[in-house]
């Protein structure tokens, strides 16, 4: 991440055969940081992480609101958390569902309480993601 004032600007991750705009981030519990990674969706209403993100991070899935998703993958069963993070130099609240049936490879930062931080800047020519 380069950073300017109010400027921060990530490369794209290369997962070994393709590019894509997933940031680096911290989840804030308690005294505890963790750090994380997710795709920057802005397809996804809200943002979703697996099952294996939430035991790493110490969430009992199932004790969150209970919500359906739907989506070109289809329907999945979730938990919605009020989660602490770090992106960017800001830390804010952000809804995160967890989920069992989520088993795509990527976790997803979508738009709610995520988007109203930043203007987001997808740069697919340079392969950058701007957050300012």
């Amino acid at each position: 991440m380069n950073s300017k004032i109010g400027l921060a600007i990530f490369p794209y991750y290369f997962n070994g055969q393709d590019y894509f705009p997933a940031i680096p981030f911290v989840f804030l519990i308690g005294k505890k940081k963790i750090r994380s990674l997710a795709l920057v969706d802005s397809g996804a209403a809200i943002s979703i992480f697996g099952e294996e993100t939430a035991e790493s991070l110490g969430v009992e899935i199932e004790r969150g609101e209970r919500t359906i998703l739907g989506g070109v993958g289809g329907r999945i069963v979730g938990y919605i958390h009020q989660m602490k993070i770090r992106a960017a130099g800001k830390e804010f609240a952000c809804p995160v569902v967890f989920s069992r049936e989520y088993l795509v490879s990527f976790n997803l930062l979508g738009r709610k309480g995520f988007f109203k931080n930043f203007v987001i800047v997808l740069d697919e020519s340079k392969r950058k993601l701007e957050l300012k």
